[in-house]
């Protein structure tokens, strides 16, 4: 599978998106600022978003006017002591009336299908230093 096609998780109205423009950053930020507890400026944000926008998805609840409902936000770089490509999960998130649907699950699995189809070796999660 393409990890840049429209998917449905398996509730059949949400769509997993690759990120489009800055018409979405405010649905990731408002997402992860709820759920996540390291607040982060617009500049981490578009740090992110701007530099890697092929890593970073998006679910859309397309019975609520496509509602931002998940995020995912990623990074790859050439890992520093190996001549390899590492990736780093920064956020993930899903709203919590739409937890337990599969879609931090589909929204992981897109993003390490498109750092693969980038020679990626290896994939970190989370906080500290990447």
């Amino acid at each position: 599978m393409v990890a840049t096609a429209a998917t449905e998780a398996e509730s059949g109205h949400i769509v997993c998106q690759e990120y489009e423009d800055e018409n979405q950053i405010n649905g990731i930020i408002r997402l992860i600022e709820k759920d996540l507890s390291e607040p982060y400026s617009i500049f981490t944000y578009r740090y992110f978003i701007n530099n890697w926008p092929k890593l970073c998805y998006l679910a859309l609840d397309t019975t609520r006017d496509n509602k931002c409902v998940g995020a995912i936000v990623c990074k790859l770089d050439m890992h520093k002591s190996q001549d390899t490509y590492r990736g780093y999960i920064a956020m993930l998130a899903v709203d919590e009336q739409y937890r337990k649907m599969g879609i931090g699950t589909r929204l992981v699995r897109l993003t390490l299908e498109a750092m693969i189809e980038q020679n990626c070796e290896e994939v970190h999660v989370g906080c500290g230093p990447s």
